[in-house]
Protein backbone atom coordinates (compact mmCIF):
# COMPACT_ATOMS: atom_id res chain seq x y z
CA UNK A 1 0.00 0.00 0.00
CA UNK A 2 1.38 3.39 -1.02
CA UNK A 3 0.74 6.26 1.37
CA UNK A 4 1.71 9.88 0.95
CA UNK A 5 1.42 12.43 3.78
CA UNK A 6 1.35 16.14 3.17
CA UNK A 7 1.35 18.74 5.91
CA UNK A 8 -0.65 21.94 5.85
CA UNK A 9 -0.65 24.70 8.43
CA UNK A 10 -2.53 27.96 8.45
CA UNK A 11 -3.13 30.19 11.42
CA UNK A 12 -4.71 33.56 10.80
CA UNK A 13 -5.77 36.27 13.20
CA UNK A 14 -8.22 37.53 10.58
CA UNK A 15 -9.83 35.96 7.53
CA UNK A 16 -7.56 35.86 4.51
CA UNK A 17 -8.86 36.47 1.03
CA UNK A 18 -6.82 34.81 -1.69
CA UNK A 19 -4.32 37.29 -3.11
CA UNK A 20 -5.05 39.93 -0.48
CA UNK A 21 -2.52 41.66 1.71
CA UNK A 22 -2.99 40.91 5.39
CA UNK A 23 -2.20 43.02 8.38
CA UNK A 24 -0.73 41.46 11.47
CA UNK A 25 -3.16 41.99 14.31
CA UNK A 26 -2.04 42.11 17.88
CA UNK A 27 -3.18 39.15 19.93
CA UNK A 28 -5.09 40.33 23.01
CA UNK A 29 -3.78 39.32 26.41
CA UNK A 30 -5.63 36.40 27.97
CA UNK A 31 -5.05 34.09 30.93
CA UNK A 32 -4.06 31.28 28.56
CA UNK A 33 -2.17 31.14 25.27
CA UNK A 34 -2.84 28.74 22.41
CA UNK A 35 -0.20 27.60 19.94
CA UNK A 36 -0.06 25.50 16.81
CA UNK A 37 2.68 22.92 17.28
CA UNK A 38 4.23 20.48 14.88
CA UNK A 39 5.73 17.08 15.62
CA UNK A 40 7.45 15.02 12.93
CA UNK A 41 8.59 11.42 13.05
CA UNK A 42 12.03 10.65 11.67
CA UNK A 43 12.30 9.42 8.10
CA UNK A 44 13.15 5.97 9.50
CA UNK A 45 9.71 5.97 11.14
CA UNK A 46 7.83 7.18 8.05
CA UNK A 47 8.64 10.90 8.18
CA UNK A 48 5.05 11.82 9.02
CA UNK A 49 4.25 15.14 10.66
CA UNK A 50 1.29 16.07 12.84
CA UNK A 51 0.02 19.56 13.59
CA UNK A 52 -2.03 20.23 16.68
CA UNK A 53 -2.92 22.81 19.33
CA UNK A 54 -1.14 23.27 22.67
CA UNK A 55 -2.56 25.41 25.48
CA UNK A 56 -0.26 27.09 28.01
CA UNK A 57 -0.56 29.62 30.81
CA UNK A 58 0.05 33.11 29.38
CA UNK A 59 3.74 33.98 29.18
CA UNK A 60 4.96 30.37 28.90
CA UNK A 61 5.97 28.57 25.73
CA UNK A 62 5.32 24.88 25.09
CA UNK A 63 8.25 22.49 24.70
CA UNK A 64 6.98 21.39 21.28
CA UNK A 65 8.06 22.98 18.01
CA UNK A 66 5.79 26.04 17.83
CA UNK A 67 4.58 27.15 14.42
CA UNK A 68 2.24 29.97 15.45
CA UNK A 69 0.52 31.63 18.40
CA UNK A 70 -3.26 31.86 18.04
CA UNK A 71 -5.61 34.73 18.77
CA UNK A 72 -8.85 33.91 20.60
CA UNK A 73 -11.56 32.75 18.21
CA UNK A 74 -12.72 29.74 16.25
CA UNK A 75 -10.16 27.03 15.61
CA UNK A 76 -10.41 23.98 13.39
CA UNK A 77 -8.50 20.88 12.31
CA UNK A 78 -9.00 18.68 9.24
CA UNK A 79 -7.62 15.31 8.25
CA UNK A 80 -8.55 14.30 4.72
CA UNK A 81 -7.96 11.29 2.48
CA UNK A 82 -8.15 10.98 -1.29
CA UNK A 83 -7.72 7.89 -3.43
CA UNK A 84 -7.87 4.17 -2.80
CA UNK A 85 -5.39 1.36 -2.33
CA UNK A 86 -6.75 -0.28 -5.48
CA UNK A 87 -6.08 2.83 -7.57
CA UNK A 88 -2.49 3.58 -6.60
CA UNK A 89 -2.61 4.62 -2.97
CA UNK A 90 -4.24 6.87 -0.42
CA UNK A 91 -3.06 10.48 -0.15
CA UNK A 92 -3.58 12.09 3.23
CA UNK A 93 -3.45 15.72 4.26
CA UNK A 94 -4.13 17.84 7.30
CA UNK A 95 -4.39 21.49 8.22
CA UNK A 96 -5.24 23.66 11.21
CA UNK A 97 -6.45 27.25 11.57
CA UNK A 98 -7.23 29.45 14.53
CA UNK A 99 -8.33 32.93 15.54
CA UNK A 100 -11.39 33.33 13.30
CA UNK A 101 -14.46 35.35 14.27
CA UNK A 102 -17.01 32.93 12.78
CA UNK A 103 -17.01 29.13 12.44
CA UNK A 104 -17.77 29.35 8.71
CA UNK A 105 -14.74 31.55 8.05
CA UNK A 106 -12.54 29.16 10.05
CA UNK A 107 -13.76 26.18 8.02
CA UNK A 108 -13.36 28.00 4.68
CA UNK A 109 -9.80 29.01 5.66
CA UNK A 110 -9.13 25.46 6.82
CA UNK A 111 -10.19 23.96 3.49
CA UNK A 112 -8.17 26.55 1.53
CA UNK A 113 -5.10 25.87 3.69
CA UNK A 114 -5.43 22.12 3.24
CA UNK A 115 -5.83 22.47 -0.52
CA UNK A 116 -2.91 24.90 -0.83
CA UNK A 117 -0.56 22.64 1.10
CA UNK A 118 -1.73 19.32 -0.33
CA UNK A 119 -2.49 20.02 -4.00
CA UNK A 120 -6.25 19.89 -3.51
CA UNK A 121 -6.72 16.87 -1.26
CA UNK A 122 -9.55 18.52 0.72
CA UNK A 123 -11.47 19.70 -2.36
CA UNK A 124 -11.32 16.22 -3.83
CA UNK A 125 -11.38 14.13 -0.63
CA UNK A 126 -13.10 10.76 -0.31
CA UNK A 127 -13.10 11.06 3.50
CA UNK A 128 -12.77 13.94 5.99
CA UNK A 129 -12.53 14.33 9.74
CA UNK A 130 -13.12 17.98 10.68
CA UNK A 131 -13.29 19.32 14.22
CA UNK A 132 -13.93 22.92 15.30
CA UNK A 133 -14.66 24.90 18.46
CA UNK A 134 -14.37 28.36 19.98
CA UNK A 135 -11.31 29.06 22.14
CA UNK A 136 -11.43 32.22 24.30
CA UNK A 137 -8.25 32.01 26.36
CA UNK A 138 -10.30 32.62 29.51
CA UNK A 139 -12.50 30.67 31.88
CA UNK A 140 -12.56 27.84 34.34
CA UNK A 141 -13.37 25.16 31.74
CA UNK A 142 -10.23 25.94 29.75
CA UNK A 143 -8.11 26.05 32.92
CA UNK A 144 -9.11 22.43 33.60
CA UNK A 145 -7.75 21.21 30.24
CA UNK A 146 -4.19 19.86 29.89
CA UNK A 147 -1.37 22.39 29.67
CA UNK A 148 1.67 21.80 27.50
CA UNK A 149 0.14 18.72 25.89
CA UNK A 150 -1.80 18.10 22.72
CA UNK A 151 -5.18 19.83 23.10
CA UNK A 152 -7.91 17.81 21.47
CA UNK A 153 -10.56 20.09 19.99
CA UNK A 154 -13.32 17.80 21.21
CA UNK A 155 -12.25 18.68 24.79
CA UNK A 156 -13.35 22.29 24.26
CA UNK A 157 -16.87 23.35 25.25
CA UNK A 158 -19.43 23.12 22.43
CA UNK A 159 -16.96 21.49 20.02
CA UNK A 160 -18.36 20.03 16.81
CA UNK A 161 -17.02 17.25 14.61
CA UNK A 162 -17.87 15.62 11.33
CA UNK A 163 -16.16 12.38 10.36
CA UNK A 164 -17.61 11.22 7.07
CA UNK A 165 -17.15 10.00 3.57
CA UNK A 166 -17.55 12.75 0.98
CA UNK A 167 -20.17 13.79 -0.08
CA UNK A 168 -21.04 14.18 3.59
CA UNK A 169 -23.25 11.51 5.13
CA UNK A 170 -25.15 12.62 8.23
CA UNK A 171 -25.17 10.18 11.13
CA UNK A 172 -23.61 9.47 14.53
CA UNK A 173 -20.16 10.72 13.45
CA UNK A 174 -21.49 13.75 11.55
CA UNK A 175 -24.54 15.41 13.04
CA UNK A 176 -27.00 17.22 10.75
CA UNK A 177 -25.99 20.52 12.43
CA UNK A 178 -22.30 19.90 11.65
CA UNK A 179 -22.99 18.72 8.10
CA UNK A 180 -25.08 21.81 7.29
CA UNK A 181 -22.36 24.15 8.60
CA UNK A 182 -19.71 22.33 6.55
CA UNK A 183 -21.83 22.41 3.39
CA UNK A 184 -22.48 26.13 3.90
CA UNK A 185 -18.71 26.57 4.25
CA UNK A 186 -17.98 24.94 0.90
CA UNK A 187 -17.53 21.22 1.56
CA UNK A 188 -19.72 18.98 -0.57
Amino acid sequence: MKTKWTLGIACLAASLAVGATTEVTEIPETTLSLYIAQECASMARGGRCAVYFVQMPAGRLPSQSVEQRCAPGWLAHVSAERGTVEKGGVNRGQAVVCGHQEPESAIRALLRACDAQTFGICSDANYVDIKWAYWSGEGEQLQQLPMGQRLMIEQLPDALQCESVVPLAEGMACSPEAAVLLRNSGLR
